[in-house]
């Protein structure tokens, strides 16, 4: 029996971490593909006085309870790694006591090894206290793959979605394919298990050329269907030639089950790793898959068939319905100190003009957007983060980052901070990069550094905050919802937003489909990019209504406040705010400043360290993202400084760099979404410049609206070079960066980010190390980044994403109002009265009354010219 080892001095005494099953190969990929599957293992460790281990659930008929099951070879060899043992305790039992929770089936092809080996590992390193690198070395992919010898289950375990993993020169690494976001998993599972080692001694110890040639080309089309979202090529993707006809001997069944998958309407299926699981691909219309009608989709039938063909020959099995899950390998909870960020117990909020310091909570703050008296909520203390506690903070995912930082922020009797993680690890899980914002650095000599903020589902730095703040509205009008009588009607609100590009698609992204929300977006005609507006106007869910304004962004954005300032009508219609006036918003975007912090200390981890300082330069226009990051310096980020780069549209650039914050016309520009003269967010600046007064800034406000002037005098305005520098680009200086970046770096930026790295190289002499944001996707700027002329500039990174493809093709509807209040508010009114008259009439009406319909003829037609509702093909904007 193995010696007892007494437990060193460690970081922490207990920790709870989960971790997701796997599919490995996904048919061809042998040893390369592998997907995270949501089936979960939960593992709880924790410090005591002898060895104990508890197995619930799979596998615990079989699984070993001693040094030889691989969650204590994981917890010894992170420990070993750490330095916290010797290489003569490995054989050793430590002093801990185990509880396995098991939801993966063991011994079926479902990277029940891979979760063992992962789980342990990671509930060592946060026992020890030690964290490892990821840029490049991904050392805790290297310290799994050689514990358990295949990284096509290990990759997806550690970093959920489907990961591609292939070695650089002896040094594993991955990269992430990107998956439909209706895509399911249907899993019929054997009764009896299928040992690794068997199936992977059947295998021939060579190839062909011939079907090496045809797994390699299968390989790539997989891929090419899963990120095109051409799903048709999976029945043909998904064949493979190496190892699933060798364990077709292990398995009789494996053949007619694959058979009656795709019979059934399965787009792909395939043997889930070495068996003995056999997984089938399907897909549904769109959306959340959970609330779809049963006859829109065919999981049930799949998995019917599949259990029928295997019982034809004998094989008797589970069946699961799942789908792939973004997230991989998390710590759910630690005793570990600092990590475990103490939360506030009285997180309060304030308008920035009311005199009275009225204090309200955080879903105030949210589901009312902008204050009563016309200011913005700020919260009452921005709360300190330590050296120590960045420390902790940096080898966090960008998921539990944004916990660690939100739950400084949130109550948790407002929202308990497990539901709070959970709100924000399925915001992210749309994302295509695991980083959600990486950091990328084109040359080392230029010492600027890129943050790719377009890697969400609208390729823009919006989605950060709005796939969040989409979540937030839902979690709390369920909530409400969850205490009224069948008899109440439910709580709904109405989205009111304004967007000069990105803004609206984003929120829209966010919103679409979720019930009892509206979502009106009102966006400048003519003057954002084709695919921007198609990105907004081509969603034609009931819930979503676009308005195009004919006029600047900042008359939308003045409609949309006034409707806010408009007390009956803010009451009637139960008005909500995605724009970031609401505070959401910004908190959010706070989080991408630490996790870029942490990503640049790591681009030169030998010469950097928690405390250097480096400077973020960001393209703004409505001051939103720039807040963000004064709101993070503030909070103890070492940020030497805040550059903000504006476009000819250069009022915050004035303001800044001379006191000149005087109100001009708007000049459209080739980055229409800083065609801004208005920053609605310097109000929240300017309360915290002022010394928290809101008197003061309630005077500014009103002079600003009066004269189109603000004058802070020399004193004050002297306090904002500490923090803020700034600098202009004019059309000529953001094609000058694009065409620099193409020929010297061989990739495309978009014309915002053009205009940020245009003002980081005039500042960068004086300023140092600069990380520049990248703040939305070439692809939606087609005529302004102009790679499609050059033949050879075609393919030059970053790719474009799927969801940009062919959308200027595809249908749209949007309705046309002038630029006025009256009119904007009554197709509101028409719009809603309309639904509400169709929602609520009798059950046995199966379509809306022509009252209802005349109702809304009539109301439109008031509107005068206006309300011109467009569906069809694209011509022009609309």
């Amino acid at each position: 029996m193995a010696k007892l080892m007494a437990m060193p001095e460690l970081a922490a005494t207990r920790v709870v971490v989960r971790v997701p099953a796997t599919t490995a190969n996904m048919g061809p990929g042998y040893d390369s593909l592998g997907m995270a599957v949501d089936l979960w293992n939960e593992l709880e460790v924790e410090v005591a006085s002898r060895f104990s281990m508890i197995i619930e659930g799979e596998g615990a008929d079989v699984l070993p309870r001693d040094g030889t099951n691989l969650v204590v070879r994981g917890i010894m060899t992170a420990l070993e790694f750490a330095g916290k043992i010797s290489t003569d305790q490995m054989d050793m039992l430590p002093a801990v006591s185990i509880v396995c929770r098991n939801g993966i089936p063991f011994g079926s092809g479902l990277g029940s090894s891979s979760a063992g080996v992962v789980s342990g590992l990671m509930a060592g390193l946060v026992l020890s206290g030690k964290t490892l690198r990821v840029e490049e070395k991904e050392e805790l992919l290297q310290l799994a793959g050689k514990l358990e010898g295949h990284t096509d289950n290990v990759a997806p375990c550690i970093y959920g979605g489907m990961q591609l993993g292939y070695s650089v020169y002896g040094t594993w690494t991955t990269a992430r394919v990107p998956l439909p976001a209706e895509m399911q998993c249907v899993i019929f599972t054997p009764d009896t298990p299928m040992a690794t080692s068997e199936a992977r001694a059947l295998l021939k110890p060579q190839v062909s050329r011939d079907d090496a040639i045809f797994n390699v080309s299968r390989t790539a089309l997989l891929i090419l269907a899963l990120t095109t979202g051409r799903t048709e090529q999976l029945p043909l993707a998904t064949q493979d030639r190496l190892h699933q006809p060798a364990r077709a001997t292990l398995l009789p069944a494996l053949t007619p089950v694959l058979e009656a998958a795709t019979a059934a309407g399965a787009r792909g299926a395939f043997l889930s790793g070495a068996g003995s699981s056999i997984m089938a691909l399907t897909f549904g219309a769109k959306g959340e898959v959970v609330v779809q009608d049963d006859a829109e989709r065919c999981d049930k039938q799949v998995a019917e068939a599949m259990r029928q063909a295997g019982a034809t020959h004998g094989v008797s099995g589970r069946l699961f319905i799942s789908a792939p899950t973004m997230v991989g390998a998390r710590v759910v909870s630690s005793d570990a100190s600092p990590i475990a960020t103490e939360t506030p117990l009285n997180v309060r909020y304030k308008s920035t003009r009311d005199v009275s310091n009225t204090e309200v909570g955080f879903e105030h703050v949210v589901m009312t957007g902008l204050a009563p008296d016309g200011g913005l909520f700020v919260p009452t203390a921005i709360p300190q983060v330590s050296n120590e506690q960045l420390a902790a903070w940096r080898s966090l995912t960008f998921p539990e980052l944004a916990t660690e930082v939100l739950s400084l922020y949130v109550c948790p009797t407002e929202i308990p901070r497990p539901a709070l993680a959970a709100l924000l690890h399925r915001s992210y899980a749309t994302f295509s990069n695991r980083h959600v914002t990486p950091l990328v650095e084109l040359s080392e000599a230029d010492d600027i550094a890129l943050l790719e903020q377009f890697h969400g589902p609208t390729c823009a730095f919006k989605d950060v905050a709005l796939q969040f703040v989409g979540n937030l509205f839902e979690y709390f009008l369920q909530r409400r919802n969850a205490t009224l009588s069948a008899e109440e009607d439910p709580h709904t609100i109405t989205i009111m937003g304004a967007t000069s590009g990105d803004t609206g698609s984003a929120a829209i992204a966010g919103l679409r489909g979720k019930k009892n929300v509206e979502v009106f977006i009102l966006h400048p005609k003519g003057r954002v990019a084709p695919v921007q507006a198609a990105q907004m106007t081509t969603v034609l869910d009931a819930n979503v209504h676009n308005v195009a304004v004919s006029g600047a962004f900042d008359d939308c954005q003045t409609i949309v406040k006034s409707c806010f300032n408009d007390p009956t009508f803010r009451a009637r219609h139960h008005l909500a705010a995605v724009n970031s006036i609401n505070w959401a918003r910004i908190l959010a975007q706070i989080v991408y400043y630490f996790y870029a912090y942490f990503r640049w200390l790591d681009l030169k981890p030998s010469a950097r360290t928690i405390g250097d300082e480096v400077t973020f330069c960001v393209p703004t226009g409505n001051f939103g993202n720039a807040l963000a990051g004064f709101y993070a310096r503030e909070m103890g980020l070492p940020a030497q400084r805040l550059v903000v780069a504006t476009n000819v549209n250069d009022i915050l650039h004035r303001f800044f760099s001379s006191s000149d914050y005087t109100s001009r016309s708007v000049v459209p520009s080739l980055a229409p979404a800083m065609d801004i003269v208005i920053p609605s967010n310097f109000e929240r600046y300017l309360y915290h410049l002022t010394g928290n007064d809101p008197a003061a800034v309630t005077e500014h406000m009103r002079k600003i609206k009066a004269t189109g002037v603000l004058d802070l005098g020399a004193d004050l305005h002297a306090k904002t070079a500490a923090v803020f520098a700034s600098a202009k680009a004019t059309d000529d200086d953001i094609r000058a960066i694009i065409a620099h970046y193409k020929a010297q770096h061989r990739y495309v930026v978009c014309p915002h980010t053009a205009a940020g790295l245009h003002a980081a190289r005039l500042l960068r002499p004086q300023l140092g190390s600069i990380i520049a944001f990248a703040t939305a996707h070439p692809g939606k700027f087609g005529d302004a980044t102009a790679a499609q002329d050059d033949p050879k500039d075609a393919d030059l990174p970053p790719a474009v994403p799927p969801q940009l493809k062919g959308i200027l093709d595809r249908k749209t509807r949007c309705a046309s109002l002038p630029n006025d209040l009256a009119a904007v508010q009554k197709f509101v009114d028409a719009t809603l009265g309309a639904k509400n008259e169709c929602e609520s009439g009798p059950a046995s009406t199966a379509t809306p009354s022509p009252a209802a319909w005349a109702g809304v003829a009539v109301a439109s037609f008031a509107v005068g010219v206006a309300a011109t509702i467009a569906l069809g093909k694209r011509t022009g904007l609309l």
